[in-house]
């Protein structure tokens, strides 16, 4: 069996350092809030993409079925 790199103890001692300590719990905080809007953006641009994309194939392919 492999050896484990990062023991249980480790992980708790970086666990309670960056979450009881003030001043990194507030810099972790406001990094998780732009990346949680960096997310949502992503979110609604690869969803507009999807809308635009989805609209062009049906044209494309079904455009001479809508024309009146």
């Amino acid at each position: 069996m492999a050896k484990s790199v990062i023991s249980m103890d480790q992980l708790k001692a970086l666990w309670h350092s960056e979450v009881h300590d003030e001043r990194k719990w507030a810099a972790n905080m406001l990094f998780c809030f732009w990346l949680l809007c960096l997310f949502l953006l992503v979110q609604k641009l690869v969803r507009a993409l999807g809308v635009f994309a989805g609209g062009v194939f049906l044209m494309r392919n079904f455009g001479d079925l809508m024309a009146v």
